[in-house]
């Protein structure tokens, strides 16, 4: 199982996480997020060590991350595209009551899919999960790899993962002390259980 923090915000969170295991580590540049970061800000991620992979995440994306930091763009709402498809995550809000059909037509030009809940106040982090029976429905529907994300944590990441069967799982909110600031030891725990599911 691949695991993703996303919402990083601090070198020193950055290092712990790929100290403990993370595949992947989702760097906010969506403005209205908590956890955004600003591009002069983030130069940091670019003396990261290589083989963990960046990703410049955004609600809407309206304009090109930095490209010699980051491997990936992710984001629900897409104004400007990423030069290669692959490299394009793209975010499905899944609402109650919706099928995997509601999805098929959503997953065109992207090289993976994103799974998170749908909120009306923000893009994504806010802590809430997603209908698993339909999320394991899109798994086994998809052509492309599918990232389970929306209210992961520790206490739970197991069972999502044996029900899901997702490519990759991504937190931000579960493994944190405040919006932004990662709890180590919530990190830790969480990569370990995800990895083992």
């Amino acid at each position: 199982m691949k695991v993703k923090i996303c919402g990083i915000t601090r070198a020193e969170d950055a290092r712990m996480a790929i100290e403990y295991g993370a595949d992947a580590l989702g760097f906010v540049h969506e403005l209205s997020s908590p956890r955004a970061l600003e591009d002069e800000a983030a130069k940091w991620i670019g003396d990261l060590p290589p083989f963990v992979i960046k990703v410049a995440v955004f609600g809407r994306v309206d304009r090109a991350p930095a490209k010699s930091f980051y491997d990936f763009t992710q984001g629900v709402e897409w104004d400007v595209l990423p030069e290669a498809a692959p490299k394009r995550v793209h975010v499905l809000r899944l609402r109650k009551g919706q099928k995997a059909n509601d999805f098929v037509m959503q997953t065109v030009n992207s090289g993976a899919l994103l799974l998170d809940a749908f909120r009306e106040e923000a893009y994504g982090g806010t802590g809430h999960t997603v209908d698993w029976d339909l999320a394991a429905e899109i798994v086994q529907r998809s052509v492309r790899p599918v990232i389970l994300a929306g209210g992961l944590n520790a206490s739970n990441v197991q069972e999502a993962v044996r029900r899901v069967r997702p490519y990759a799982v991504d937190v931000s909110s579960g493994v944190e002390r405040a919006a932004g600031i990662k709890d180590w030891e919530k990190m830790r725990e969480f990569i370990e259980l995800a990895k083992s599911a």
